[in-house]
């Protein structure tokens, strides 16, 4: 019988095994980032050459951020710092960023609960600041003061982590682990559950007593951060964790989800040609897909998703066999179009 494939294990070891741990030299540094000592000192050196600054509105609310990020070879060192930390094992409240962890496992670990906190971290990639990321690279993991200096000036930018950086989201889950753990040990040792989604921190349980509250805000005012959108919630309605809608031991999809596919199923029965058909069923297929994802395939909900999704590939199926017929029909029917002699062919007299 064929063995199956192994998971890849992406955290690998404890962080006291982590390369960076080793006490590494500069020369060290350089051979793990894929550059040597010069080019790093040098990268510091000429930083702002590998900078880019912009102002970018994302998020749901339309938040104007200033992006700070690095590119080309600053980029690359990011880079393969972000890969030799997601080496180390995280602990099992955090959900992002993790590999093969997403938004509904994290809802889904506060399935059956009877109240529900959620607060966020109030500016928590531009409160961390390189005094933050020295101190960690030193006194965390035990480097020495000239290697944990320059490692610094690489991963930051004006004195904070890069906003815009892939190594930013795992360096300050690592570098605020101390804060999160302390807050995971307070909400175990009252029987409730605790989740990290980037900087949203999501606790459930039977009952929250109000100076839980008062206790993981000083736990986070302690580690130089501040704590807003503080939220009481009771499981009788949907609690929306990180936008996904948890009802007693159900998930559910949030509204928007609903809407998109009844406005792409209006789209689909008014398109008219094979193309406009085909654009609206791959972008119903995806938010289908993403509804029974969300809900489960087993669950009503996620049945049904499964079998609009199942008709419509039938009905892409059948669309697109009745156009090939009829190209083919009508090629055959301009071969079997009789030639016209050339005395048929109208000519002009001189």
């Amino acid at each position: 019988m064929p063995r199956r494939p192994r998971r890849p294990v992406f955290e690998k070891y404890d962080i006291s095994k982590s390369p960076f741990a080793q006490r590494p030299t500069q020369r060290d540094l350089g051979e793990l980032l894929g550059e040597n000592r010069n080019n790093l000192r040098l990268l510091v050196d000429y930083k702002e050459q590998f900078v880019v600054r912009r102002q970018e509105v994302i998020g749901k609310h339309q938040k104007v951020r200033d992006l700070k990020y690095p590119v080309s070879r600053l980029r690359a060192v990011h880079e393969r710092l972000k890969f030799h930390l997601n080496k180390i094992k995280q602990p099992t409240y955090l959900f992002s960023p993790r590999k093969n962890r997403g938004q509904r496992d994290n809802a889904l670990r506060h399935v059956n609960q009877d109240q529900y906190l959620t607060l966020d971290l109030k500016q928590f990639y531009p409160s961390t600041t390189a005094t933050m990321v020295r101190r960690w690279f030193q006194d965390e993991l035990g480097m020495y003061p000239d290697v944990a200096g320059l490692l610094t000036h690489l991963s930051t930018i004006d004195d904070r982590v890069s906003f815009g950086s892939p190594l930013t989201p795992v360096l300050c889950t690592l570098i605020h682990r101390a804060m999160f753990d302390e807050i995971a040990g307070v909400c175990e040792r009252r029987g409730l559950r605790c989740t990290l989604w980037v900087d949203d921190l999501t606790i459930s349980g039977k009952f929250i007593p109000g100076e839980l509250v008062n206790e993981i805000r000083e736990i986070i005012r302690a580690a130089g951060l501040r704590s807003h959108k503080v939220r009481y919630r009771t499981g009788n309605r949907p609690v929306f964790i990180t936008g996904i809608g948890v009802v007693g031991s159900k998930l559910t999809a949030p509204n928007a989800v609903h809407l998109k596919i009844k406005s792409l199923w209006d789209d689909y029965h008014q398109a008219e040609t094979l193309e406009e058909k085909e654009s609206c069923s791959q972008l119903l297929l995806s938010q289908l897909g993403s509804l029974k994802h969300i809900v489960g395939a087993a669950s009503l909900a996620g049945r049904k998703a499964s079998d609009q999704m199942n008709t419509l590939r039938q009905q892409r199926r059948r669309m697109h066999v009745a156009a090939t017929a009829a190209a083919a029909a009508k090629r055959l029917s301009r071969a079997l179009m009789p030639k016209e002699s050339p005395e048929d062919v109208p000519f002009e007299i001189s």
